[in-house]
């Protein structure tokens, strides 16, 4: 009685172990069985730093990690597992590949939706009703690409210095702020001069009217010998 109690103890044991042990195979295989995993491809032109197991996000909220990364000659195609069953997201939808911070830091995936947000009657992804064509479904494929980062930055800002340099931007500038000083000055002048000009006018004018006053004594006494003239 004792030996057939300790064989199946052994039994047990050993049945337990194999579970285990295909159990944890599986996982790491990826495999989930009854779990509410679905996957979805993202292709990326640079990765950015990203690996196997690096998180995956939606609105800040880890949502999944990175299943695997394959390099292509054409792009990087990573695998993402979302371990949100009912996250229903609208298309179009994008893999952002970011930092932790401007600085540096772990790469991750931020998903972001463009679309108009679904109804609680939509169905989720793994179902066999989800439209591919409206939301993101188990097994979809979305495009990725790089966010900024201090890397980009200073590599775009030394493209823009380059790029001034060859068309010759600063000596051009500086050659381009002389002229419109110059013309600036040129201004002033022409300014100052029809303000002269102005002032001249305007004595003349004064002038030419004090002497109208001082003819219309003499216009008057020709009017009125005009007139004696005709009575006569």
């Amino acid at each position: 009685m004792r030996r057939s109690v300790r064989d199946a103890i052994v039994g047990f044991t050993v049945i337990g172990g194999i579970v285990g042990f295909s159990a944890t195979a599986m996982w790491m295989r990826g495999v989930r069985l009854g779990s509410s995993h679905w996957t979805v491809t993202a292709s990326f032109s640079d990765a950015g730093g990203l690996a196997e197991r690096s998180p995956v996000t939606y609105r800040g909220i880890l949502v999944g990690s990175v299943r695997s990364v394959q390099v292509t000659p054409q792009a990087v195609v990573a695998e993402l597992e979302i371990n949100k069953g009912d996250l229903k997201l609208s298309l179009p939808v994008t893999a952002t590949v970011a930092s932790g911070s401007l600085l540096g830091g772990d790469a991750q995936v931020a998903l972001v939706s463009r679309g108009t947000p679904l109804g609680d009657d939509a169905p989720l992804p793994k179902a066999r009703t989800c439209e591919a064509a409206r939301q993101l479904c188990n097994g979809g494929t979305i495009r990725g690409r790089e966010a900024p980062s201090l890397s980009t930055v200073t590599e775009s800002l030394q493209l823009l210095l380059s790029q001034a340099k060859a068309a010759k931007l600063v000596p051009n500038l500086a050659k381009s702020t002389a002229q419109f000083e110059q013309t600036s000055k040129d201004a002033s002048v022409f300014l100052k001069n029809a303000d002269a000009t102005s002032q001249e006018i305007e004595a003349l004018v004064e002038q030419l009217r004090v002497e109208i006053a001082r003819a219309q004594p003499m216009i008057s006494n020709l009017n009125a010998a005009t007139a004696n003239a005709v009575k006569a």
